[in-house]
C-alpha cells in the first residue's frame, strides 16, 4: 500500500483528560474510519512529532495523538513520576475514557515501549503494534546517552533555527524546512524573546530501567517492529528477534534513517506501515 503524499491543511483539535490527577493533552486528529489509532512520541518529543504521519493515517483512521506526561501541554509530574507504570496507565486512561476498542497503537522510541507494555498486558484492547526503533531491553548505555543529554542539553535557543540546527545534529537525514513546524511545538517563546523546550528534564533523569522481554509471547495481535537503517538505538539482530518473539511479528528497515525514523524518511516510514497494516485487513483503501 502506498500513501498518497499530499499537503492535507488539516488541523488537529486540541483535546484533554485526567490522569491520576494530571491534565494530559492530545491531538484528535479526527479521520475516516471507525477504527483508531494511537501514536505515542518518545522521550523529549511531542505529540506533534506525528503531525506528517496524521495527516496521511487520516485518510484511514481516526488518528489520536498523546502528548505523554511531562511532555508538550500535559502535565509535568511533581514529584518527578516517570516509570514504564505511570505513562502505561496514563495510556490505559486515555483508552477507558475515550470507550476506543481494539486500536491500532504506534510508538516511537521510549513511546514504543510504552505502547508494548500496554499491548501484552492488554492484548484483547489492541488490534496491531507498531514498535519503533528501541530494543525492548535498552542497554544501559542507552540511559547514560540521555543523561548526557540532560546535562549537556541547552536550556535555551534564541530562535528556532537555532533549535532545528541542533535537532539536525544528531541525524545525518535531518531536513531543516520539515523540522521547522515541528519547532513552534517543541518550544515556548519567553517574554524576553529566548525559546524554552517544553517537556520536563526530569523525564530524562528518571528513564526507567524498561525490560520488556519476558512479556513480548504475551502480545496477541499482529506486530511491525521497525528500525532506521543505520540506528544506533536498535541493532538489526535485536529487531528480528523482537519480531519472533511476539505473535504474528514482521520487521521493516527504512533506508536513509537513523534513530529519528518519522522524520529523517517519513515517506519510506509510512509506506512500511501502510503496507503491514494492509497486509492485515487494518487498512482500506479509499
Amino acid at each position: 500500500m502506498k500513501p498518497v503524499m499530499t499537503e492535507d491543511a488539516a488541523i488537529p483539535e486540541g483535546k484533554f483528560i485526567t490522569s491520576q490527577g494530571m491534565r494530559l493533552h492530545y491531538l484528535d486528529w479526527g479521520g475516516r474510519c471507525s477504527r483508531t489509532m494511537i501514536l505515542l512520541h518518545g522521550i523529549g518529543d511531542n505529540a506533534h512529532v506525528w503531525d506528517a504521519f496524521s495527516r496521511e493515517a487520516r485518510s484511514f483512521f481516526r488518528v489520536l495523538a498523546l502528548d505523554q506526561r511531562g511532555h508538550g501541554r500535559s502535565s509535568h509530574a511533581v514529584p518527578p513520576s516517570y516509570r514504564c507504570e505511570d505513562y502505561v496507565a496514563d495510556l490505559a486512561v486515555m483508552i477507558e475514557a475515550l470507550g476506543i476498542d481494539r486500536a491500532i497503537l504506534m510508538g516511537h522510541s521510549m513511546g514504543a515501549l510504552h505502547a508494548t507494555s500496554y499491548a501484552a498486558r492488554e492484548p484483547a484492547r489492541i488490534s496491531a503494534l507498531i514498535h519503533v526503533d528501541i530494543e525492548p531491553c535498552p542497554p544501559e548505555w542507552n540511559k547514560k546517552y540521555l543523561m548526557n543529554l540532560y546535562r549537556d542539553l541547552p536550556d535555551y535557543f534564541g530562535s528556532l533555527e537555532a533549535f532545528v540546527e541542533h535537532q539536525c545534529q544528531n541525524s545525518p537525514y535531518a531536513d531543516a524546512l520539515r523540522l521547522m513546524p515541528y519547532a513552534v511545538f517543541a518550544l515556548s517563546r519567553e517574554g524576553d524573546g529566548i525559546y524554552r523546550q517544553t517537556f520536563d528534564r526530569e523525564t530524562l533523569r528518571h528513564f526507567d530501567a524498561y525490560d520488556l522481554r519476558a512479556s513480548l509471547r504475551a502480545i496477541r495481535c499482529p506486530t511491525l517492529v521497525v528500525r532506521g537503517e543505520e540506528s544506533p538505538v536498535m541493532g538489526r539482530d535485536v529487531a528480528r528477534g523482537m519480531s519472533l518473539d511476539v505473535s504474528g511479528g514482521k520487521i521493516a528497515e527504512i533506508p536513509e534513517a537513523a534513530h529519528p525514523v518519522l522524520t529523517d524518511n517519513p515517506g519510506a516510514f509510512q509506506q512500511a506501515v501502510f503496507r503491514f497494516l494492509a497486509e492485515e485487513g487494518l487498512l482500506d483503501e479509499k
